[in-house]
């Protein structure tokens, strides 16, 4: 993994390294999962120069030269290392062409510094994901909730690709999923794999009527003892804009990178 792309990058391998494949350029890196090109962050370049050294026309032309021969792709994804310097005005460039603009919050954690909070929520059952309905039930609460813009089969089948990936990351010892559980029903869950001694945390997330009452805290502190004996360092990933950072610093992790990218897909229409 060049070392060169953001923490963000390095610890996606964590969670695709079982699909992935990665190219080094001179200006980014290609990284690839050709069997799951509906996942627009799994493909991807990950640019190691300014995004202002080329034009949008430019960048899109790297990106449909690096994914040509991978049926499927109907998506155009950037990341690079945020920094104060980015000029926005090439940003809204992008974003007049029906681009989506994020930036997000790189935490990591040394697993020995995990901070146990004061109160913990023990109202609610921990476990991991198992059966086929404990899955059915993460795939439609994520089809629910997904953002304006993704068609719900398009989507549905997405979700159902990385339910395979993450299973099959579960199979070889690689990490778990694990979920909250309301008398059976699914409520909050979040992931956490691990690779060379380093954790990956994915899609934390607590459904809207059980928010505010510790569960993403105790379900994250949870993972983070879990993964502990197989990893040293922790790597969560948070929009910068979301409340969720603090959460996360609470229990022992630091921002240690800022990260941004610009996403296209052609967008379903509102219904």
């Amino acid at each position: 993994m060049n070392l060169k792309t953001s923490l963000g990058i390095q610890s996606e391998y964590v969670v695709s390294h079982l699909e992935s494949e990665l190219d080094d350029r001179d200006d980014y890196l290609i990284f690839k999962t050709p069997n799951s090109p509906d996942y627009f962050f799994g493909n991807l370049l990950a640019l190691k120069q300014p995004l202002a050294s080329k034009t949008r026309e430019e960048w899109e032309a790297c990106f449909d030269e690096a994914f040509k021969s991978i049926a499927g792709i109907r998506h155009r994804t950037f990341l690079w290392r945020y920094n104060e310097n980015d000029l926005m005005e090439i940003v809204e460039r992008f974003k007049q062409a029906g681009y989506q603009y994020q930036e997000e919050h790189i935490l990591a954690m040394n697993s020995h510094d995990l901070i146990t909070p004061d109160q913990l929520n023990t109202d609610f059952e921990i476990r991991p994901l198992t059966d086929e309905s404990d899955w059915q039930q993460w795939v439609e609460i994520g089809v629910e909730a997904r953002d304006e813009g993704h068609a719900e089969s398009d989507f549905r089948h997405y979700r159902l690709g990385r339910m395979n990936i993450y299973r099959a990351l579960d199979e070889q010892g690689c990490g778990r999923f694990y979920g909250v559980f309301d008398a059976g029903r699914l409520i909050g869950y979040a992931g956490v794999y691990h690779l060379n001694g380093l954790a990956r945390f994915q899609d934390v997330m607590v459904l809207s009527g059980y928010r505010r009452r510790g569960i993403a805290r105790t379900l994250i502190h949870h993972l983070a003892q879990w993964v502990a004996q197989y990893a040293d360092r922790q790597v969560i990933i948070a929009d910068a804009h979301y409340h969720a950072t603090v959460l996360y610093q609470n229990l022992g992790f630091r921002i240690v990178e800022r990260e941004a990218g610009l996403c296209w897909w052609p967008k379903a229409e509102a219904v």
